[in-house]
């Protein structure tokens, strides 16, 4: 039963900074943590449409390599926070987005 005193630290923790109970108690908000999970995976699919058409047409006329390099860059950095402060949601989305991302990358440097 390693780290159950732990438990008890973390709970006096959450009560003594005043955090808000994880499941909420409030049934909205406990809907809507659920929900986030949802838009973690969704969001990223929004990008799907522009991957396929990089790659079916070849043609990239109109898309610059340096916001996908910065967006890539800026997700991998989210997902490191989201790791690091233990955000399921946030790690699962910023991953999604950095491989949607550094794919349109590629495609860009590939057919141009």
């Amino acid at each position: 039963m390693k780290g159950e005193g732990m438990h008890h630290l973390h709970l006096r923790k959450r009560v003594y900074k005043k955090l808000e109970p994880y499941p909420h108690p409030v049934a909205w908000k406990r809907y809507l943590d659920y929900l986030m999970y949802v838009v973690a995976i969704v969001a990223p699919i929004a990008l799907v449409p522009q991957v396929w058409s990089v790659y079916a047409t070849k043609n990239v006329s109109g898309l610059v390599v340096a916001p996908w390099i910065l967006l890539g860059a800026m997700h991998i950095l989210w997902a490191f926070y989201g790791t690091i402060h233990r955000e399921l949601p946030l790690v699962v989305t910023s991953v999604l987005f950095a491989c949607m991302n550094f794919s349109l990358l590629i495609g860009i440097l590939l057919f141009r």
